[in-house]
């Protein structure tokens, strides 16, 4: 062991500080040697590393006071040392107010008043270096800590939002608000204002006994609302600041006020009671028709009766930037500045639809050259005066779909605007269980046959006797059937939901089979670094483009991002077990070769009508018979005609294989008489068990080897019916629907070792094929090495299941 520590394993550094730059020497013995150090278990600080023999970096922030544990192992010389240590990063910070204490200045132009019946929108903020480490800053008032102005609201985000109340009114009754003026009570406070114009402020006897200038009684009262906001950051630190919104009345400004200073630095000259305009009419103003006489009212919130307000088109949208777009009114429609309102006869339009963009100014005025203004931009579209004539071209009944079949209807209805795009929704009834129907037309998925948990399926009443089914249980003399016909309502509606027409769809469930079947599949688990090489190729819109695409929403089309590939398509559904002694024999972990990048197409059973074009490599298994023969010196072992030529016999017979007392096999080190591509590993094999079928009593030499390529997996799951299921062998329709149809060469494909890219609409492969050469992507960069099936249904799980092969060492 490497002597290379001075302490024991405990050791703690101790307490550091987030975001301060530390470097801690390791506690370590006088030593030249090149050592090196790694991290191999606990959790290190982030932010901090090892470098050379120190610890080395700024601690991150953390949320709360943290301890961490890490284990260090030194290696020098294929010796190692290994010890645990512990430290502290002191981290939860309080957080720090950035607005200031006191008055809010939540006025125009940062004024430190507000008038009532005004709406406000100000944030208090805050700051807290421990955001870094996840955690987020939330204000609020707690319960005692004062009261914001009435209509206003303070969110988690410290934005102060509402508009303010009006203010209390002064009563006639309550006279001048002077001490015992009023009744008892009936204020906080005397609100009367004492005059400084009277007793004491002239020389004695200039004037008359108790002679002054009355102040004006104001008309409401102005309040100064305290409160106390308070910011936590979620966890255990938290933060108080007391803050004041100060609300006026309007009549506070006004030229007859006897209150206000000049002196006071409070206010300014440029205050006025005057309120900025508050628009309530929305910016889409909607769809109109042309030809037609409209008005739309542009409204505003009008908080106080004051002041004459007027309406102005501004050249531009951004009535700031003269640069901006020219706004501009629909043809034949003005703009009334007295009332808001634009109003004409919008012309013939011969487009289909067009969108207007416009800036209209609501400007108030007040008392001389006193006045506020806002603007807005409003959206009309103008729909031509076209008709959007509607039919449908699918019939209304769209036939037989089989159960577990992926469906490749489709919903069509035509309109007489040319480009309109047609929107297709579900109104009433229901599909059948396992499909749906998106905003395109496509109806999506595979009809469920049988439920399973989480998905329903269909429903089968039928007789039995003495627990064995004999007939279909029927209602009505045969005249009702139940979940094998379904009848649903979709409407077609153009994109200006101007026309719409609806109808009823029939779809007839076929079962012609009362059994699950299940697909297999394999795929790869490459390395990262090369899953994203090949996800920046799939992803790349300029190789395939969207709009090209085939169903591009739906999982089993579009793009095929899962590198999945198929090995068997219809093998009855049963338990998972029962599929384990399927694969145990000629079943090995192997890698498949990427070849030609091809093209095929899909018709409609049929018929002549290409439904999608699918892009897809040729995969090469290079152990395959037909491609890479198997050495000479081994020979068919025609002895045992039952698994054709899933076994080989070797052709010497001196490899003895035996078992000794620790249940071991073992083989001899002649590697020359095993088939393999790669370099056998001297090891033992598996433990000797009651479930291994690879090894024969009669074949003690080890003669029969099971070779591993995809045809020989493909006639293992056929001979899956020995084993008491029943696999369907040549009935197409369980294959995907471009390996039955017919292609250039008037052929189908068949099964195919292949691996689909993406599926596009018809005629479009050759853009895409072309995209791909010109992108120069080596498939050879990546590794396509499968060590399991993937089965998409087993008996009581309707998701994927993987079986993985036991790579037993008779397998070659």
């Amino acid at each position: 062991m490497l002597d290379i520590w001075n302490v024991k394993s405990g050791y703690n550094f101790g307490t550091l500080i987030e975001n301060i730059p530390i470097n801690i020497p390791l506690p370590l013995k006088n030593n030249t040697n090149p050592i090196k150090f790694e991290i191999i278990s606990g959790k290190f600080p982030p932010g901090l590393r090892i470098e050379g023999r120190s610890i080395k970096g700024s601690p991150k922030e953390v949320i709360d006071f943290t301890t961490f544990k890490f284990c260090i192992r030194a290696s020098y010389n294929n010796e190692i040392s290994d010890r645990t240590f512990f430290v502290q990063i002191d981290g939860p910070d309080q957080p720090v107010f950035i607005t200031e204490e006191g008055l809010l200045p939540v006025g125009p132009n940062q004024t430190y008043f507000i008038l009532d019946k005004t709406p406000i929108e100000f944030f208090i903020q805050a700051e807290d270096f421990d955001t870094a480490a996840g955690q987020e800053l939330r204000f609020f008032i707690s319960s005692g800590d004062g009261l914001l102005p009435p209509g206003l609201t303070l969110d988690s985000n410290g934005r102060v939002h509402g508009l303010i109340n009006p203010l209390p009114s002064v009563f006639v009754s309550d006279r001048t608000g002077g001490y015992d003026a009023v009744n008892f009570d009936a204020y906080g406070y005397d609100f009367g204002i004492t005059s400084d114009n009277g007793f004491d402020t002239f020389n004695y006897d200039q004037v008359t006994y108790d002679y002054f200038a009355p102040s004006k009684v104001p008309k409401k009262l102005n309040r100064n609302y305290e409160f106390i906001v308070t910011v936590s950051d979620g966890h255990s630190e938290i933060k108080k600041r007391k803050f004041r919104i100060y609300v006026v009345g309007e009549d506070f400004f006004k030229a007859d006020n006897t209150i206000i200073r000049a002196a006071s630095g409070f206010y300014r000259a440029d205050n006025t009671d005057l309120r900025i305009p508050i628009w309530s009419t929305p910016a889409n103003l909607g769809t109109l028709r042309a030809n037609n006489f409209h008005i739309i009212k542009l409204d505003i919130y009008e908080v106080v009766s004051y002041g004459v307000v007027q309406y102005y088109l501004e050249p531009n949208l951004d009535p700031k930037d003269p640069t901006s777009p020219a706004s501009v009114l629909p043809p034949g429609m003005k703009l009334d500045i007295v009332s808001g309102e634009l109003y004409g006869i919008i012309p013939y339009q011969e487009d289909y639809l067009k969108s207007y963009q416009f800036t209209i100014t609501a400007t108030r005025f007040g008392r001389g050259e006193e006045s506020g203004s806002v603007s807005k931009t409003f959206t009309v579209k103008i729909l031509g005066e076209i008709d959007s004539n509607m039919t449908w071209v699918t019939p209304a009944y769209l036939g037989i779909l089989d159960v577990n079949l992926i469906s490749n209807l489709k919903i069509q209805a035509s309109s007489s605007l040319a480009n309109n795009k047609i929107r297709y929704t579900l109104i009433s009834g229901q599909l059948p269980p396992g499909l749906t129907l998106d905003s395109g037309g496509e109806i999506i998925g595979k009809i469920n046959q049988y439920s399973s948990p989480g998905r329903k399926g269909l429903t089968t009443f039928y007789d039995t006797v003495n627990g064995q089914r004999v007939s279909n249980l029927t209602f009505d003399n045969n005249q009702t059937t139940v979940d094998k016909i379904f009848k649903f309502v979709i409407r077609a509606s153009d994109q200006t939901l101007y026309s719409a027409i609806d109808r009823k769809f029939i779809i007839e469930i076929g079962t012609p089979d009362n059994k699950l079947f299940s697909n297999i599949y394999v795929t790869t688990y490459m390395p990262l670094d090369k899953r994203q090489l090949f996800n920046d190729f799939i992803n790349n819109e300029g190789i395939f483009p969207s709009d090209l695409l085939y169903r591009p929403t739906d999982i089993n089309y579009g793009i095929r991002r899962d590198l999945r590939m198929l090995m068997f398509a219809g093998i009855e559904t049963r338990d998972a077990n029962e599929y384990i002694s399927m694969i145990g024999l000629n079943h090995k972990k192997k890698r498949f070769r990427f070849g030609e990048i091809k093209k095929a197409i899909a018709t409609m059973p049929g018929t002549r009508q290409t439904v999608y074009e699918v892009i897809y490599v040729q995969m090469i298994d290079h152990q395959d018979f037909k491609d890479d023969k198997l050495p000479m010196n081994l020979t068919v072992d025609n002895f045992n005609k039952r698994h054709l030529d899933l076994t080989i016999k070797m052709v010497k017979a001196n490899n003895v294989i035996s078992a000794d007392a620790s249940n071991y096999f073992w083989k001899s080190s002649d590697q020359s008489m095993y088939v393999t591509k790669e370099p056998a590993v001297k090891r033992p094999l598996e433990y000797i068990t009651v479930d291994r079928n690879d090894l024969q009593v009669s074949d003690f030499r080890s003669r029969i080897r099971y070779p591993n390529t995809y045809t020989n997996w493909r006639k293992r799951i056929k001979s899956f019916k020995d084993l008491g299921g029943t696999t369907v062998v040549n009935q197409p329709k369980y294959l995907p629907l471009w390996m039955r149809s017919f292609q250039e060469n008037r052929q189908d494909l068949g099964f195919n070792l292949a691996l689909p890219l993406c599926f596009c609409l018809p005629n479009t492969g050759e853009e895409i094929l072309l995209n791909i050469k010109n992108s120069n992507f080596d498939f050879k960069r990546l590794d396509f090495t499968v060590d399991r099936y993937i089965i998409d249904n087993v008996n009581g799980y309707g998701a994927d299941k993987f079986l993985v092969f036991q790579n037993k060492e008779v397998v070659v």
